[in-house]
């Protein structure tokens, strides 16, 4: 039978892979680059319900968030973890108007004054409220006295805490979600593949995926095409020959990590999330092995999202909140361990503002080609499993096949086992992994290249640890597998540790 392919295996593209497995369908998954490597990669790495949609009165976005929320923290639990966030406030009063502003007239209404804490309040009341049901903790307030461990600047006199999730490696995610995918086709007796690393083109009704890495190339007679693309997916649309205007107008995030107990005992276990001077909100985030992630920026962005980095602005924005917040931790652009950016993937919009343009994704149907033919725009790491849920049952639609709603109770587990607390023999730096676990990734989780492993299957890219004779090892390890031509190894090394040095700021 002729399979759907998915174009992109970002977070979405996997989610709907997924999707499409557990129905039962034949399923192809090609990517440019490697899994996770695009917006997923480059994200807040929150699993949220979105408190600030609901100053734009977007509650139905706001109500499938959380709904999503809940499921990944209870079906996801390796990879997803209940977090409290503190909002700090500095009066009782004020962001009422402000927020009555917003919610009437959008991206048109610039705001006045920073919220109050009891503009705060209702709005968790509010965000509570559809979030009945959940298993998470509800919002409080708290007066900031004598009593109350690490405060923030002394300006602040309450805090209302409120509960929501993180994802600190979406990356190893979505590698899940296709290995599931992989699973379920296996079991049904279909056929499932994930080719990364291949530039997709059109020959009249057959798609071709050349490979990158000298793999030989692929023709398929696809049932159906879904441009999961990302950032990308313009371009996607046109190398299948899709007459269309613009669907994407992509926004530049960045963020920075920072390695400071100080900071971390400050956060005391919990999140910040403040408001800059711009308006803009800012998350201080513990983020493992005593770092702590601080974004986001917001910022019009055009050109490649490969080639998005942080700027100097950017970063020096970012350690201007964290200090205005924790003064008693101040940070220097000497703090800063990694740094990296990437490029949300949002509709194309006349919105007048970055934050006013809609986090809600769509599922755009194309025309005059020899198959159906669907693509994504937007959508975000809390709702990619809805996303997936949504596009899945069109295609299948489309198909006369039934759609498997399966995904809203299956469980997606790691599934390379973390080594015993006891192994202290040939553990990767920084990570749980041991050699042979690190193999078992090389030959089971569509790995290419040294970066692959570096940045998105063992997260050593955020490893504090992190040497030079790491990446020699995994090298050798890529050559023993037989990923990596010997002559190559020393050459990739030298790559990684270059990319590492412009593209994220990490020295080695």
């Amino acid at each position: 039978m002729s399979p759907v392919v998915v174009i992109g295996a970002g977070i979405n593209g996997a989610a709907l892979a997924r999707e499409l497995a557990l129905s039962g369908v034949d399923t192809v998954v090609i990517d440019s680059a490697d899994i996770g490597s695009g917006t997923t990669a480059y994200s807040s790495r929150l699993v949220h319900g979105g408190l600030r949609y609901l100053e734009f009165g977007d509650t139905e976005l706001v109500h499938e968030s959380l709904a999503e929320r809940e499921r990944l923290v209870t079906l996801a639990p390796d990879f997803v973890q209940p977090l409290e966030f503190r909002v700090p406030c500095e009066r009782r009063l004020g962001g009422m108007i402000d927020g009555l502003g917003k919610l009437l007239l959008g991206g048109k209404y610039k705001a006045r004054s920073k919220r109050g804490m009891w503009a705060v309040r209702f709005g968790l009341f509010w965000y509570d409220w559809l979030a009945r049901g959940s298993s998470l903790p509800k919002a409080r307030a708290v007066r900031i006295d004598g009593n109350y461990p690490h405060p923030p600047a002394a300006r602040y006199r309450w805090v209302c805490a409120y509960s929501d999730a993180q994802m600190r490696s979406p990356e190893q995610f979505t590698v899940g979600l296709l290995e599931d995918a992989r699973a379920a086709a296996q079991a049904a007796g279909t056929t499932f593949a994930v080719q990364n690393y291949c530039q997709v083109s059109r020959r009249g009704s057959k798609l071709v995926a050349e490979s990158t890495t000298g793999l030989p190339p692929a023709e398929y007679e696809p049932a159906a095409i879904v441009n999961a693309g990302g950032p990308w997916g313009d371009d996607v649309a046109r190398a299948l020959g899709i007459e269309h205007r613009p669907m994407l107008a992509g926004t530049k995030g960045s963020h920075i990590v920072v390695f400071r107990e100080d900071l971390r005992e400050a956060l005391g276990g919990a999140a910040y999330y403040a408001e800059a001077s711009d308006g803009r909100p800012v998350f201080i985030l513990p983020f493992g092995d005593g770092a702590t992630l601080i974004g986001t920026t917001d910022l019009p962005y055009v050109g490649d999202p490969a080639e998005a980095v942080a700027s100097e602005a950017e970063i020096d924005y970012l350690l201007k909140l964290s200090n205005d917040v924790l003064p008693r931790c101040p940070l220097t652009r000497a703090d800063v361990a990694v740094h990296y950016s990437g490029v949300r993937p949002l509709p194309a919009s006349d919105a007048k503002t970055p934050a006013a343009i809609t986090r809600r994704h769509a599922i755009v149907e194309h025309s005059g080609l020899p198959w159906p033919a669907w693509s994504l725009v937007g959508g975000k790491l809390t709702t990619c499993r809805s996303l997936a849920e949504e596009a899945a049952t069109a295609v299948l639609k489309r198909l006369d096949r039934s759609h498997s709603p399966l995904s809203r109770t299956r469980p997606i587990p790691r599934a390379v086992a973390l080594a015993d607390d006891e192994a202290t023999s040939e553990l990767v730096v920084g990570r749980k992994f041991t050699v042979d676990a690190v193999r078992a990734i090389i030959r089971t989780q569509w790995v290419r290249t040294l970066d692959d492993l570096v940045e998105r299957r063992l997260m050593l890219l955020f490893a504090r640890e992190l040497r030079r004779e790491t990446l020699e090892s995994l090298a050798q390890l890529l050559v023993e597998e037989g990923v990596l031509a010997p002559d190559m190894r020393d050459a990739a090394v030298a790559t990684t540790v270059e990319r590492l040095r412009t593209h994220f700021g990490r020295s080695l």
